[in-house]
Parts: structure tokens; C-alpha cells; sequence
């Protein structure tokens, strides 16, 4: 597939794997370690061959160090897109948090981002459930407000 994306000009990125375990429900799956997700990248080293960073699944990973992670395919283009999403704890013990009270220091990731120019797309991505009329809408909300918000205050650091 590859070859095919590369004279397309389009670009492959796996998401990994959520929740991050070697086998669910009797499957074996690919990403679920940070080992196994930067392996992706050393089978083939295309342009066409990258990372749907999301950070929650990532965080999720016993392994690894997230902001090292982040900070070098930031920097080498690998990543295609970012889901902004944020948790406490690891796999098997971890549930999912609103972007400004997980374990991810979210604005440590931005500067990180920034420091790369990275410019790409940031997706916030699935939230708390809420308990309000629209609890899908306000917890996208939340994440677009927080991450505007950080994104502008970073700018106007310099």
C-alpha cells in the first residue's frame, strides 16, 4: 500500500491501539506498546508511512515516555494528526479525564508541538460522558475551548 501512497501523495497513519493490550477478545493487535507503534515506522521509513498520535492511548501504554515520543515524530513529520484526549492511570487501572485533569500536562505537549511547527491537525477527541442535554457537543466544546486557549497563550509567549 505504501508505493500506492506515496504516487498519491497520500498519507498512511495508524491509530494505536485502544485500549493498548497484546490481545482483546482472543485477537492479537498491533500497537500497543510504544515499542510496537515506533516499529511501524522502521518497517518502512516513507513519507507516506506515519503516526495518528493519540495521546490518550499512548498515555494509556505501560511503556514509554509520551512527551519523548511526542517531541521526536513531531520533529522527524511522522505524525498525521493528533487526538487531543486525556486519562489518569495505565491499562489495565486507567479511565478517561477532561484535557486540563489527566496525567498528560496538555500544555507541556503544546509547546512541544510548537517548538517543532508542528501544523497539523489537533482533534479533541472522546470526553467524560457529561450529564447535560448535549453531553457529546460540551465535552467537544470544553476540549476546543481549553486547546484555543492554551494555543493562544503559547503564541503569546513568544
Amino acid at each position: 500500500m505504501l508505493p500506492v501512497a506515496e504516487e498519491c501523495g497520500v498519507r498512511l497513519v495508524a491509530h494505536p491501539d485502544d485500549p493498548p493490550l497484546p490481545e482483546m477478545r482472543g485477537t492479537a493487535r498491533l500497537f500497543y506498546s510504544h515499542t510496537e507503534y515506533e516499529r511501524l515506522l522502521a518497517l518502512s521509513p516513507s513519507p507516506a508511512n506515519g503516526f495518528e498520535f493519540c495521546m490518550g492511548a499512548l498515555q494509556e501504554m505501560p511503556d514509554g515516555d509520551l512527551y519523548a515520543l511526542l517531541d521526536k515524530h513531531s520533529a522527524a513529520g511522522n505524525i498525521g494528526y493528533i487526538h487531543f484526549r486525556n486519562v489518569v492511570g495505565k491499562v489495565p487501572q486507567y479511565r478517561e479525564a477532561f484535557v486540563d485533569e489527566g496525567d498528560i500536562d496538555m500544555v507541556r505537549a503544546l509547546r512541544i508541538l510548537k517548538k517543532n511547527n508542528f501544523d497539523g491537525v489537533i482533534i479533541p477527541d472522546h470526553t467524560p460522558e457529561m450529564s447535560c442535554a448535549a453531553p457529546w457537543h460540551a465535552g467537544k466544546a470544553f476540549a476546543l475551548g481549553y486547546m484555543r486557549g492554551v494555543l493562544q497563550g503559547i503564541e503569546r509567549e513568544g
